[in-house]
């Protein structure tokens, strides 16, 4: 394998042998190419300065790494450096901000690329090496052209070397491929943390270290002492020496210094551990409190959701990206917020706007299948949904998960839980036991805590759901008794009595009706009826008649109906939903 260390040496070699008198193009490679950032040359040969953020820049070298980035290997660009010439005078420097153009090439590639951008120097002249890992999917630029790097050459794929191209590059899993390590280097500690978390999920007797990898199905042939994949190195071994993997900072204010800091790198179990005995005895310790008849730990924010964000990260990261880490900042004095940065963006297919709808597909598989082995994480495609729903649960708002120049950040914002509304959940539970996994019974309850009243197409939005499943819960809600249909039959709901009563300190509107209140119960009404006239709303409603006809016409002028007779005033009036 080639990893990011490798790369870097390479061009480090290349550089060397440049300044040793060799032109600059023969000193190339398939994994080391040299570039003049665009615009450096004028038109009589001489050097000029484009500035830090010279867009045509970055559209240069993103095309480039596309090319890298579409083989097994990867590579670096040296930019700085004229090919087309020897020796030192080959090094003429760039001038672009390292981490503007990191940022711009993710912006300019699909899917978006995470590379490394390392400024160095030498010679007194300032080079960027771009770092670039082999990329999961195929990765195009601007006009979609699939290209790949062939020998020192850039070059377009198209018919059967596409189809082969592809057909080879599909189906790879970085965890899963052969680690060079043996189980015999694996560090005890981590053995031992990897049993101890085996029973603790699964209930065995005593595991020998063969036995333990053999159920994390990180072993890669039958040898006496067998290889490991590189998800058991990651886990087991001191994979990687000297490259931290979770660098765990606590401090009073995001900026200040830490006051605990634990930085350190594989094996990522015994590692996971110390930072989660930090977490949860130092951190966020917990109290043991009685809530709804039960001894229940209370923590200023919930277990499962800073675990959950922390075992996501370890999965779900980039580990062909050099340089980087899992970065986890807990923030406050008692801390109140969590914060975890995870080298690589959101896999192909996954946005933050779709994340409790996608189906969760790991950058590592096997990585990820040895963790949920062992217990660390959720169920396969569950993990989010559970942080949302804790999070809610304990009257904490949802957490917010985003893309942020090639990195996921999860931001946990807690504090003193509410435990008014998890004793009110825990209720709705025991009244309706399936709604305890329920991330849309959770997501309803607090959009009513915020407005009066909810349909199924607004909790589908919320909920990333569809609006059949979204109704599904609002009535396995209504029979829990915690809401109500606006009118018997209709698919409008707002919280029952003692729901509004057990969660008056959280009802953000005011109980008097509105006019809004007034346009939600013709809406529910129109749930029932095909057409609705005033004197509907005066008899069902109990409105008066003058204000059953601002009712109306605010909804007409509104969009949301439309008259279906040719009488266009009166009490004669009939109305229907407005057709898309």
């Amino acid at each position: 394998m080639v990893t990011t260390a490798d790369r870097r040496s390479a061009a480090l070699a290349a550089i060397e042998q440049v300044l040793s008198g060799a032109s600059a193009q023969a000193a190339e490679s398939d994994l080391v190419d040299f570039k003049i950032e665009a615009g450096r040359r004028d038109r009589t040969g001489g050097v000029t300065s484009i500035g830090p953020e010279h867009a045509p820049v970055a559209d240069q070298i993103a095309q480039e790494a596309a090319c890298f980035a579409n083989t097994t290997t990867g590579g670096v660009l040296v930019v700085g450096v004229d090919d087309k010439t020897a020796g030192p005078s080959a090094l003429i420097g760039a001038e672009s901000n390292a981490d503007w153009l990191r940022r711009r090439i993710y912006a300019l590639t699909r899917p978006p690329l995470t590379v490394d951008v390392e400024p160095i120097e030498t010679h007194g002249i300032r080079l960027l090496l771009v770092n670039i890992p082999d990329a999961l999917a195929e990765t195009y630029v601007g006009d979609h052209k699939l290209r790949t790097r062939m020998g020192t050459d850039c070059v377009e794929l198209t018919g059967d070397r596409a189809r082969v191209f592809l057909e080879e590059r599909r189906g790879y899993d970085w965890s899963a491929e052969p680690s060079g390590m043996r189980l015999s280097t694996a560090d005890p500690d981590a053995i031992l943390s990897a049993t101890q978390h085996y029973q603790r999920r699964h209930g065995t007797g005593h595991l020998g270290p063969r036995e333990i990898a053999s159920r994390l199905k990180v072993l890669v042939d039958d040898e006496p002492d067998p290889e490991l994949s590189r998800a058991g190195a990651l886990l087991l071994c001191p994979f990687e020496p000297g490259r931290a993997q979770i660098d765990l900072l606590v401090t009073d204010a995001e900026g200040a210094a830490s006051r605990k800091r634990i930085r350190k790198g594989a094996p990522v179990l015994p590692l996971y551990d110390e930072v989660m005995l930090c977490l949860l005895e130092e951190v966020f310790p917990g109290r043991s409190m009685i809530i709804a008849g039960e001894n229940q730990v209370v923590r200023s924010l919930p277990e499962l959701a800073f675990r959950e964000s922390l075992v996501n990260a370890v999965m779900h990261r980039d580990y062909r990206i050099g340089r980087a880490t899992i970065v986890a900042l807990a923030i406050g004095e008692p801390a109140e917020v969590f914060k975890v940065r995870s080298p690589g963006g959101f896999v192909p297919g996954v946005s933050s706007s779709r994340l409790l709808a996608t189906q969760s597909e790991p950058r590592n598989p096997a990585l990820a299948e040895a963790v949920r082995i062992l217990g660390l994480a959720e169920g396969e495609g569950v993990g989010i949904d559970s942080m949302f729903r804790v999070m809610l649960r304990d009257g904490h708002p949802e957490p917010e998960i985003t893309e942020d120049g090639g990195e996921v950040l999860v931001r946990l914002a807690g504090g003193t839980p509410d435990l008014r509304v998890r004793e009110f959940f825990d209720q709705v539970a025991k009244r309706k036991p399936v709604l305890a996994l329920d991330v849309r019974a959770a997501i309803a309850i607090e959009r009513l805590m915020t407005e009066p009243t909810l349909r199924p197409e607004r909790l589908a939005m919320a909920a990333q759901s569809t609006a059949e499943d979204a109704a599904r819960t609002l009535e396995l809600l209504e029979q829990a008794g915690a809401v109500e249909r606006l009118l018997d039959g209709s698919r409008s709901y707002r919280l029952a009595a003692d729901a509004r009563t057990a969660l008056a300190h959280r009802i953000r509107y005011r109980t008097r009706v509105t006019m809004e209140d007034r346009v939600d119960q013709v809406e529910a009404l129109l749930d029932l009826r095909p057409d609705i006239g005033r004197t509907d709303l005066v008899e069902r409603l109990k409105m008066s008649p003058p204000y059953a006809s601002r009712v109306l016409r605010a909804m007409v002028e509104a969009g949301r109906i439309e008259g279906t007779t040719r009488i266009r005033r009166g009490a004669n009036m009939r109305y229907r939903r407005r057709r898309a």
